[in-house]
C-alpha cells in the first residue's frame, strides 16, 4: 500500500458496542461500532481511521479497522498500532510502497 493508500485491520476486543453484537452470530447491518473512539498511528504518524465497526461476514466480535496511510510515512517497513480508547494493541508491520 502507499501514502494516501487505505488497509484493513480485523480486531477484537473492541468493547461496548452500539447496537450491541451477539457473540457468535454473524454481524449484521447496522454493524455494531464501538462506544469507546478508536485511533490508529501508522509509522508513528496519526492516520485517518475511516470505519471501526462490525466486520460484514464475520461473527459479532470481529471488528474491521479502516485506515488511511497518512503523508510523512517513509516506505519500507513501518508500525501500525490501534487503540480502543486508552487501550493499546500491539504493533504490527506493514509495508509501504513508494
Amino acid at each position: 500500500v502507499s501514502v494516501g493508500g487505505y488497509i484493513l485491520l480485523y480486531a477484537t476486543g473492541e468493547g461496548d458496542t452500539t447496537p450491541n453484537g451477539v457473540d457468535g452470530k454473524p454481524a449484521s447491518s447496522p454493524y455494531p461500532q464501538p462506544v469507546q473512539t478508536v485511533s490508529a498511528t501508522v509509522g508513528g504518524l496519526p492516520a485517518v481511521v475511516n470505519y471501526a465497526g462490525g466486520a460484514p461476514g464475520f461473527v459479532a466480535g470481529v471488528m474491521q479497522v479502516n485506515i488511511q496511510i497518512p503523508s510523512g510515512v517513509r516506505p519500507g517497513s513501518a508500525n501500525v498500532q490501534l487503540s480502543v480508547g486508552l487501550v493499546t494493541s500491539p504493533i504490527v508491520t506493514i509495508t509501504v510502497s513508494p
